[in-house]
This record gives C-alpha cells, structure tokens and sequence, in this order.
C-alpha cells in the first residue's frame, strides 16, 4: 500500500483514515473490501480504522495498515433486514465473542458505537460490559456524537426511511459521556462528526469543547463535516477548535466519502500551516492510536 500524501509543494506525510467503514452482513464483502483498499491505495492512505458489522469481516480485515474495529449495537430498522449487523443477537454484539477477539488481538477498537440510533444514552446500563471491556483491553472507542443525520440524510443509512424508529438526536450529546470517563479516567475516546449539523440538528458545541477540555484522552474526528458540510462550516469548525487550544486532537476521518475531495479542500485553507496539517492527517492519530511508523 502506498504510504504518502503530498501536501502543499514543500512536504509529505503518511495519511491515517480514523473512520472507514466495512460492509453490511447481507452485502458482498469482497467487492466492498476491494473497493476500500482500492480507494485507500489512491489516496496514500498508510493506515486505516474500519469499523465491521459481522464477524466474517474480522477476519477478512486482518492485513498491515488496517485497524479493525467493531460495532456494538446497530439500529433497528421497521422492515427487513431488521438489523444491519449481528442480527443473530438483535444488533448487538455478543460480549464474549468480542473479548476473545480483543484477547486475540483481531479487534483493536469498538468503533462506531452508534447510542443515539438506538435513542439509548451512552451511560445506558447495557453498554457497561464493553465500556469495561474497552478499558481493560486499553482500546479506543470511537462515538458517534451530535445531533445528526436527520431523517433522509444522504451518505448515512437513515437516508432508508424504515431505518431508526428510535433515533434519538439528544442521544448524541457528547456530556452524556462523563460518566463513562469519571469510572474509566484512562479510557481513550474519539468523537465523530464533530461540527455536524444544521437546522434542528445542530452541533453540541459547548459540551464538546467542555469535554476536550477535562479530559486530554478525548480527540476528535471531522467526518462529514469535512467532507459533506459546506466548506465555509467546514472552515469554521477547524478555526474553532485550533483557536479553543485542541489542534493537537483533530483527526482525519473520511466517512467512506471519497478522500480525494477532502483531502483538496483541507488543502485550500491557506490560514492552516504545514505543521498543523501534518498533526491533522497523520501525527494526532499516530499519538492517540499509539502507532509506530
């Protein structure tokens, strides 16, 4: 797989991806792989975090450069498929099964775990055996915070209008995961999609900054903001965050949007120098991943 990125004229850095996603249960997951590695490959891409949604695809990801992640609980849909992953358990992942392959070594993050699709808060009771597990396997978990993707929203699966009767958007809100951090202070979490949402979805600015800043474990990833949202927004929320002190903590996520494109528009902020572009695509993730090059 190629390693490197140019960025601007005068530097290159190997590009992280912190948030991919593998395919559905039903859907061909070879193909879906192919194209992944494929659109990896392009876009020198040197290490990638892929969420799976079955257990086929553990091992099916197992390769250099690609850390595995899993899902915890998928939504439920109002017709078939009633579940997108592990549906012989209603969406959910079996807890045993997940710490044999943490033990193993397979998995090496949960990630997406996805609360606010299912309307349960991150807190909620059944969630405490993987927040356990997470922290005794001293694994990343990335989350999938603010208020986001309305009803309809293209690239999201709530675009299906049978998806996610129980979409809670207030679910989503990132202070819901105090509890977790003040039992498991240690605990490494990455929110997703920070920035998203306009309308009556808008971002949980406040307490996503109040949580950066109690706890430096906490980093974040852009996801379609950085890849959907308008570029102006998009601007926006990278001024935001650099100015509030947390460039340290931003990483690149593309969402399974096309890299390429996002890659170009982060490219276009003049205002960002070469350093704190290179800590965005490559060296806050290599710190909070504990990668080694």
């Amino acid at each position: 797989m190629s390693i490197l990125f140019a960025v601007g004229l005068a530097s290159s850095v190997p590009l992280i991806d912190v948030h991919r996603h593998a395919g559905w249960p039903d859907s061909d997951g070879d193909a879906v792989q192919r194209g992944q590695l494929e659109e990896l490959e392009a876009n020198g891409v040197k290490v990638a975090v892929v969420a799976v949604t079955n257990k086929a695809d553990v091992e099916r990801w197992q390769r250099e450069g690609i850390i595995v992640g899993t899902w915890i609980v998928c939504p439920r849909n109002q017709a078939e498929p009633r579940y997108h992953c592990f549906p012989d358990n209603e969406g959910w992942a079996d807890p045993i099964w997940l710490e044999e392959e943490l033990a193993a070594g397979r998995i090496q993050a949960i990630h997406e775990l996805t609360p606010s699709y299912s309307g349960i808060s991150p807190a909620n009771p059944r969630l405490e055996q993987f927040w356990a597990l997470a922290d005794a396997y001293d694994i990343p978990v990335g989350v999938h915070t603010q208020r986001g993707p309305p009803p309809g929203a293209r690239n999201s699966i709530r675009s299906n209008p049978d998806c996610c009767p129980n979409y809670d958007p207030e679910m989503g809100n990132p202070a819901l995961l105090r509890p977790i951090l003040t039992r498991y202070p240690d605990l490494r979490i990455w929110l997703q999609h920070i920035g998203a949402g306009r309308g009556d979805h808008q971002a949980f600015w406040p307490e996503t900054l109040a949580l950066l800043n109690d706890y430096p474990n906490v980093y974040v990833d852009l996801s379609i903001t950085n890849g959907a949202m308008p570029i102006e927004e998009y601007g926006a929320t990278l001024r935001r965050l650099i100015d509030a002190g947390f460039g340290d903590r931003i990483m690149f996520g593309s969402d399974n949007l096309p890299i390429g494109p996002i890659l170009q528009r982060l490219e276009g902020f003049a205002w960002l120098d070469e350093d704190q572009k290179q800590a965005i695509l490559h060296g806050n993730a290599t710190r909070f991943f504990r990668l080694t090059d």
